[in-house]
């Protein structure tokens, strides 16, 4: 069986993306010429800048795109519409680009960053996901990472206490401050979009299925937004949610994808292929991981 996991706001309870800016700002302030209060003013007004014309922009988009929201009752509509979002990211990636956050910045120093601010509990890893990556590996199941997020060592740094032999599949960050997706993996393009990811998961599993040389077994995702949709449902689905209200499963079900709780497979839903819970605590006790090891689960 292999576990595949999304990263910000999934393995992490809050997406990660604005404590690798503001290290990146921080770090860049201390190696500037000029005074760090003027260096580190610059980038976080180009920071600030570059977050509200992605709001602008995605929320001009999500209002012109046709279906509208509001008519997209069905997986494959809103599948296509999260597809349609690459020219959106990519160009608020262009910008971040264009700042030189990221200019000069070293795999060793993003991975630092990770590290660092896990240590100062600014990034918090979600409850339980350790000891479901030890049950993983006791059982002898390959357990993956695929992200959106810009830096594959900062992931790196916020998760290095369970080593480096964890597949990690996401974009990087150059020295020249550009940011790259993965390589051997997408094309190269860049992960931006929830159509990137299920691409990078079908690769990932022919890697896995090749290197073992026999068959797969089945293959759980766990995810917390609409980056990971196609995924979740492609599938055995977990959703990682604090609450039954999330931004994704409020799409879910507007587009009639029915996801119940990981405990009350325990009372008659065994079948389910997508369910949610809060943490991977509630994974563990639900034993639902291994019930689809078991086959009592539907693929």
């Amino acid at each position: 069986m292999h576990l595949i996991f999304d990263f910000d706001g999934t393995i992490t309870v809050k997406d990660t993306i604005f404590q690798l800016a503001q290290s990146a700002i921080h770090l860049q302030a201390q190696r500037s010429s000029s005074s760090s209060s003027s260096s580190n003013g610059s980038l976080q007004t180009k920071w600030d800048a570059i977050v509200r014309t992605y709001a602008d922009q995605h929320a001009a988009y999500a209002e012109s795109f046709s279906p509208p929201q509001h008519e997209r009752c069905d997986p494959a509509q809103e599948l296509a519409y999260l597809a349609s979002l690459s020219g959106t990211e990519n160009a608020s990636l262009d910008r971040v680009e264009a700042s030189g956050l990221f200019g000069g910045l070293t795999p060793e120093d993003l991975f630092r960053m990770g590290r660092e601010r896990v240590q100062a509990g600014d990034v918090v890893v979600r409850d339980g996901f350790v000891e479901t990556v030890r049950l993983a590996r006791e059982k002898g199941w390959r357990v993956g990472v695929i992200s959106v997020n810009w830096s594959a060592a900062f992931i790196r740094g916020v998760l290095h206490p369970l080593g480096d032999d964890l597949p990690i599949v996401t974009n990087c960050i150059s020295s020249d401050g550009t940011i790259h997706g993965p390589e051997g993996f997408n094309g190269g393009v860049r992960l931006t979009t929830s159509r990137d990811k299920a691409n990078v998961l079908s690769e990932l599993l022919a890697r896995f299925e090749h290197q073992q040389q026999r068959s797969p077994g089945p293959t759980v995702y766990f995810g917390d937004s609409t980056t990971d949709m196609e995924c979740l449902l492609k599938h055995h689905g977990i959703v990682i949610a604090a609450e039954q209200s999330s931004s994704l499963m409020q799409t879910l079900e507007r587009v009639g994808v029915r996801v119940p709780h990981v405990g009350s497979a325990q009372d008659g839903e065994a079948a389910a292929n997508i369910a949610w819970a809060r943490d991977f605590r509630e994974v563990l006790e639900s034993k639902v991981l291994e019930r689809i090891a078991n086959g009592l689960a539907t693929e």
